[in-house]
Formats: structure tokens, sequence, C-alpha cells
């Protein structure tokens, strides 16, 4: 009965605003466009995958692919009158605002007075009512979808071209559709336009993340199926397995943040040559296919049903994630060391090309690139997620058919998706003034050593580095030796050692000095408030 009355308000939907040409994509207004992962429409409930447990807490955030703007939200917070109609942009004066069609201002827990949480993202084994498997894990809920205040944009994508003040608009109030012009028993793919959806949990250590990329649900070539159904994450199909259901990999599992390799060599003008490597990460999506072969047929309106564009220039010609020229891709960037730290008031920038590997790579697959550095620089690899933008948003239009370029890259998922990223931890590369500098960052007890925590930013003629504890009378003792890590490739390296507590009897401070040069670090006392361990027969150490 549910079935029913939902398909009759559809088609009655469809008979009051689908058929008109000016129709706007409002998800608060149509859909509303689920995103079913707790109760899957597949059969079987997928989750993400507990997370990790050094992880933090956790957020999360999705996109429509090629249409995602994590960097800016709806100034409005989703509540303007003239929304954004399914193209990323607001209909507002020029020179508008790509705001992307994504989770916006929303995100986990209680936001912007949102009883329902946010995003809605649920403890699994109360969402999915099956706790087989899905302890500490999480899924969005019945309460997910695209009609949320808040979200920015909708995932019926406006793709009509505006040209010079004219076109119409095809945001249908259906995702995907299998028919032309209205509903029949002729099945059609021209209404194949609405893209995918990326979703991404991030959590707040910086170590690990969980992204899936998956299509609008299924309807096989079937012209009458009207039921919108919105996205069904249980399409999954290379996650991890489904303990619920053997037969499903609909696991949407956490990765460690990658982190690259780095090797160096020093040119003739002192900059630094590095060589990094990294594993890729794991592409976890639907096996999804929507081709619509009208993107290769002539149309009254220049490029009406164009689906964008490559990061290569490549026409694209279905909306399908197997249809997506790229996933993922990754940017070494840097930024300068002030002192012996990276520039906290410096902006990351690009060290090199976008490294766009093929979507279809397999996770841990090698990759790698060269960059070259001035000295004294921070760098860092960053895993950016999504569809690799064509075209910059134009920010000064001076006229009418400049804006309605910014429209037309818009509608066709030229802008791409921005934002949507992991970063890695930074690596230090140092030069003439910071190399063979050894940097004492920790000196702190555990329950029988010291532990002693220090780093390099350069190294270029070590051998070794000497842990030295001073006494109160000025007195020193050499009480650890540790190898160097990088010796002379010029990069940077971090130091953790051990001192037994017996050795630092009467230690008022330690330091490290680096061999052969002999230049000293810093020096840090050991605190008065840190608990040492207490010496056999004696009580505690005298201090």
């Amino acid at each position: 009965m549910k079935q029913t009355l939902k398909f009759f308000a559809l088609v009655a939907l469809f008979a009051g605003a689908g058929m008109s040409q000016n129709a706007l994509a409002i998800c608060n207004a149509e859909g509303p466009y689920p995103v079913q992962q707790c109760a899957t429409l597949a059969g079987g409930a997928s989750w993400f995958a507990a997370k990790p447990a050094d992880a933090g807490a956790v957020s999360a955030s999705w996109w429509v692919l090629g249409m995602g703007n994590k960097l800016v939200a709806d100034p409005t917070v989703g509540l303007d009158a003239t929304a954004n109609d399914g193209d990323g942009l607001l209909d507002v004066p020029l020179p508008g605002v790509f705001i992307g069609n994504d989770s916006g201002n929303l995100s986990v827990g209680v936001a912007n007075g949102q009883p329902a949480g946010g995003l809605d993202l649920v403890d699994a084994a109360i969402g999915t009512g099956n706790a087989v498997g899905s302890a500490g894990g999480l899924c969005f809920s019945f309460a997910a979808n695209w009609g949320l205040p808040y979200l920015d944009g909708c995932a019926d994508s406006n793709r009509t071209y505006y040209y010079l003040g004219a076109g119409g608009n095809l945001s249908d109030n259906f995702l995907n559709v299998y028919w032309g012009s209205a509903p029949g028993p002729t099945v059609s793919d021209q209404r194949l336009l609405d893209p995918p959806m990326g979703a991404l949990l991030t959590e707040s250590n910086n170590k690990y993340f969980a992204v899936a990329f998956f299509s609008s649900t299924p309807r096989h070539g079937d012209s009458q199926a009207f039921n919108d159904s919105g996205y069904d994450m249980g399409e999954i199909v290379n996650g991890d397995p489904n303990p619920s259901s053997p037969s499903l990999n609909n696991i949407v599992p956490w990765q460690s943040i990658p982190q690259p390799d780095v090797s160096a060599a020093i040119d003739l003008n002192g900059d630094r040559i590095l060589a990094l490597s990294w594993p890729s990460i794991r592409i976890v999506r639907d096996n999804s296919s929507r081709p619509n072969l009208s993107t290769t047929l002539p149309d009254p309106i220049a490029l009406r049903w164009a689906l964008g564009v490559s990061s290569t220039g490549v026409n694209l010609t279905g909306v399908g994630v197997l249809e997506q020229p790229e996933l993922a891709s990754y940017a070494v960037e840097r930024k300068p060391i002030v002192g012996t730290d990276c520039d906290a008031n410096a902006p990351w920038v690009p060290a090199g090309p976008l490294i766009v590997p093929s979507p279809v790579l397999a996770g841990g697959s090698p990759l790698a690139t060269s960059v070259t550095v001035p000295p004294d620089t921070c760098v860092r690899l960053t895993t950016r997620l999504g569809r690799v933008p064509f075209q910059a948003f134009r920010t000064t239009p001076v006229s009418n058919a400049t804006r309605n370029q910014n429209r037309f890259d818009g509608q066709a998922g030229n802008l791409g998706d921005l934002g949507y990223q992991v970063s890695s931890s930074a690596k230090k590369i140092g030069g003439p003034l910071v190399g063979d500098k050894a940097v004492l960052r920790s000196a702190t007890f555990n329950q029988k050593n010291l532990v002693v925590t220090f780093e390099t930013l350069g190294e270029m003629a070590v051998q070794s580095f000497q842990v030295v504890a001073k006494d109160r009378r000025g007195g020193t003792t050499v009480v650890a030796t540790v190898d160097c890590a990088q010796c002379s490739s010029g990069i940077g390296s971090d130091y953790r050692v051990e001192v037994p507590g017996t050795a630092l009897r009467s230690a008022k401070s330690v330091y490290v000095v680096v061999q052969p040069s002999g230049t000293a670090s810093n020096e840090i006392e050991i605190s008065q408030a840190t608990q040492r361990p207490e010496t056999p027969g004696r009580g505690k150490v005298n201090r």
C-alpha cells in the first residue's frame, strides 16, 4: 500500500512539476532521495566498519561527484527562497556562488538545531537491528536524505546549458529514469543525468578515513520503475565482507591516510630534489554503469546533454561510478619552515603537478613522483577525492556570456569536487641553517624509563646521535646512542629512545648531540612533576 501511494504521489509530482522544463531541483521540494545504508534495499545492510582504536571523533560529509564543494557553504544556510537548482550554483545576482551539491552545513550529531542529528550517522548495531559483526560500526539511518534542511543543492542535477538567456531546465524530479520526455513503455537513456555520490568519514586524530562511491538505486532499464529510492550503499561490491550476509562485500573499511616515503638529493642550487612514493588508496564502490548515449548526439541547445569532461579532456558518456574518469588524485604540497616548525600562517601550495591514477588502480598499488623544493620546507601528501576540476570557477564575470560559462561548467561537472581530502603528516626538509641539527621535543618518564623524542630537519653528514644527561653541577653523561635514519639524504627524521631510569639518578636535564659535528640540541629539564621510577631499596630518587 505504501509503495502504491508513493507511486501516485510521484506521478502527481511529475505531472505538476516534472513535465515543466522550468521545474527547479530543490531537494526540500522533491525527492527526498534517501541515502540507504542501515536498512539497504539490496537485502543486506551496509555500514562503515568500526574505527581503529587510536582514531578520534568521527566527522562525515557526502557530495554529488563532479558537483561537490566542501570549501563553500550556502551563506543562507539552506533556507533561501532562490535555492540551488541542482547545478551547484546559487540563483543569486552576478557572479553567483558555486556552493556545490553536498552535505553543506550538516554534520554528525545534533547540528544547526536539527534533532535528527545532522547527517544522522548512527550505531550500526542499532540502525541495522543486527549486532552480528557491526559492533562499533556506523551507518546512515533512514532519516539521511537529500531533502534535509541545511544541505547545499540537490542530487537531482540540472544538466541544462543556459546560453545568453536561452535554455530550459532538465531537473525532472526523478533520479536516472529510463524514459524520454514522459513516463511510458519506451525505454530511453536521455534522463540518465544524475551523477553518483561520494561519502567520506574522517576522524579528529588525522590518521584514518573511510570513503565509498555509489550511484542511484538501479532501475535495471525498466521504463516503469517510478519509485525513487535514492542511493543504495548495499550495492557496494568491493568493500569488506558482510558478516550478516557472507555473499556481500558492502562494509566500508577505514584506511590509513597515505604517508609518503621521501628520499632526497641536493642539486647545484641548494634546492632539494625529492623522490616520493606512497600506496594508493582503496577505491570502495559499487560497479554501477549508467551510460547515456545521447551525449554523442546533436542537440538544439549546444552541449545540452554534456556530462562533463575528465581532467585530460575526455568526454564522459554516463553517470555510473564506472563512467567516472577519476575517483582519487594526489597532490604534493609545501610550505616554509619558520624556526624549527612548519609556518602556521602560510598556506599549503602545490609543490608539483597533480597525480591522477587510473580509477581502477588497486588499493595499495605503489605511486611515485618527484618534486623540487627550496631548503627549509615542509612537504605533505594530500589525497583528493572525486572529480578533478577541468575548469576553475570564474570569480569576476564581466558579461552574461561569462556567467553562463560558469553555469555550464557547474552543470557539466567541470568545476569538479573541491575540499574532500585527507592529508599526511608534514615532512620537514631542512637546509643549511637547520641541517645536521637535532630538535629535542620531549623527555617524559614511563614506568621504568625516560622516553626522549627528537627530530632532525635535514641530515647531510650525520652518523649518530648521543642523548646526554646533565646533573646540577654541570656534569654530563652520555646515556644513549642512536644511529642516524637519513644520514646524508638532506631530509629529516623523527626519533624516539628510552633511557633506563637507573642511569638518570642525579640528572637534571637532557639534550642531544649530533655526531660527528658535535652540534647540540636545545635542552629540556626533567620535570619535577613527572613521576620517576623508584630505585629498589632507596625509595624514590632524590630530585
